[in-house]
């Protein structure tokens, strides 16, 4: 059953990548979030409008082994028990592999569902960009300071495994699976304000 069922997510993310071919556009605000069915580092499948009637945060972020990434990361898991409190899903997209997600983890259970995507096929269905102007950008936006604190909290050495040149992105999305929040990166570390995902949550 698990199989059909991550088969069938993989149709489905084939069908809708087809069906934006040559057509790309980003999501915005009041869009329905485009669905999937995914498997995630624990190998149980995830599907998106299996979450309606909660809240969702998804957030994509480049790969396990970025000092930035993970300086965001723990940001977000300081609001671990406000997501709980609010019934909020939280999402985590990574170019990463299983296996290296796995050591980034360390046997550690985290709330937010944690998805290696190194097909990048997420990263297609919502129109995620790599930019080397953006990259470049990063490093006038406060990006060596990120990463500083970011190697910091790594609990093991991490490879890099991921494009050097990918943006992230974050959604929430409301209960009835519409988008109320849709941030692309202008740089490397350009996240939603923490401030700004309790307000629209809680509003």
């Amino acid at each position: 059953m698990k199989k059909l069922l991550t088969l069938l997510g993989a149709a489905l993310l084939a069908i809708a990548l087809h069906a934006q071919q040559n057509k790309k556009m980003k999501i915005n605000v009041n869009d329905t979030a485009p669905d999937f069915i995914v498997t995630d580092v624990n190998n149980n499948n995830v599907t998106l409008s299996k979450f309606k009637g909660k809240k969702v945060l998804l957030t994509f972020y480049r790969n396990v082994g970025c000092p930035v990434c993970n300086l965001r990361f723990h940001e977000l898991s300081q609001h671990d028990s406000f997501f709980k409190a609010n019934n909020v899903v939280l999402i985590a997209v990574y170019e990463s592999s299983s296996e290296n997600m796995l050591t980034y983890l360390a046997n550690e259970e985290v709330y937010p569902r944690m998805i290696p995507d190194s097909s990048l096929l997420l990263y297609a269905l919502y129109d995620l960009e790599r930019s080397t102007g953006k990259m470049l950008k990063s490093m006038f936006k406060g990006a060596m300071g990120k990463m500083k604190k970011g190697g910091k909290l790594f609990k093991a050495e991490m490879k890099q495994d991921g494009n050097a040149n990918r943006i992230g992105a974050e959604f929430l999305i409301d209960e009835n699976g519409i988008v109320s929040i849709a941030h692309y990166g202008s740089y490397i570390g350009d996240d939603l304000p923490i401030e700004q995902i309790i307000t629209a949550i809680t509003k």
